[in-house]
């Protein structure tokens, strides 16, 4: 029975050095795919976002006083931010002691793969964030232009400024994190350009607070053009910095392909 066991356990290793050789030697490409699918999940979740608001904002959503708002909108806005930080802060600090603690002895090919899955996430991320803005933000705009407010908390804000910007928060602290544990172009120093994008996305947690203050004592009207919504045009200055972090990805993508290109053509010299 020994031997057998043993046998077993040497062929169980075999073929875990099989599989983890045949992924050091595949090439890398970029995971279309899986991309595709989770940008079909992000904008069935706004179009869920979206019916609900569509189906209970003027039914229970025109009296914040009402019982019906409190069931229908204060108990979400509840588990939307009791559920979305701890959650996230849990998840970053798993990467965070999950990281390879000798991250530069990684596969080119591997970094390579990684690399080339953050393009197709930014890829899918960007058409999601279209969508969302359009239609939770002309939403939101639409709203107050035609119901009077009477609380901070409006249907629309319930779902655009504490569902879909702490999920942005969120997401982009969590993004931070595994790049620089992820990736030994990143792991012993900081993307400035990433760590603007995070920073400045994180300000508009106080534009927010400035708009509600402002439009609840001194400023009812809800143009777009009113004063108290300049300061998210300065917030959204802050996606310029993708275009620096996609460059710092690019010069990196540029040295990993010299490299994975001569071991292909050792490899084909060899066979």
């Amino acid at each position: 029975m020994s031997t057998i066991s043993e046998n077993i356990a040497v062929k169980t290793a075999d073929q875990i050095k099989s599989v983890a050789k045949d992924e050091d030697t595949s090439m890398p490409t970029v995971p279309w795919i899986t991309g595709f699918i989770l940008m079909l999940v992000a904008l069935g979740f706004v179009i869920v976002v979206k019916g609900y608001q569509h189906n209970f904002s003027w039914n229970y959503g025109l009296d914040s006083a009402s019982p019906e708002f409190q069931i229908y909108w204060m108990r979400l806005l509840y588990i939307q931010l009791m559920t979305i930080f701890p959650a996230g802060g849990l998840f970053g600090i798993y990467l965070w002691f999950s990281r390879d603690k000798d991250i530069q002895s990684l596969s080119p090919r591997i970094e390579l793969r990684r690399l080339y899955s953050i393009f197709g996430m930014l890829t899918a991320l960007s058409l999601v964030v279209v969508a969302a803005t359009g239609l939770l933000t002309e939403a939101d705009a639409a709203w107050h232009q035609v119901v009077i407010r009477d609380t901070d908390f409006t249907p629309t804000h319930i779902f655009l400024f504490y569902l879909a910007l702490p999920l942005a928060f969120v997401g982009l602290a969590i993004a931070w994190i595994w790049v620089h544990t992820r990736l030994p172009y990143f792991a012993n120093r900081v993307s400035l350009p990433f760590s603007m994008l995070v920073g400045g996305f994180m300000m508009v947690l106080p534009v927010v607070a400035f708009n509600e203050w402002g439009h609840t004592f001194f400023y009812a009207e809800e143009l777009f053009s009113s004063p108290v919504h300049w300061f998210f045009v300065l917030f959204g200055f802050a996606f310029i910095f993708v275009v620096g972090f996609v460059l710092q990805c690019m010069d990196r993508l540029r040295e990993l392909t010299q490299i994975v290109s001569a071991e292909e053509m050792e490899q084909q010299m060899r066979g």
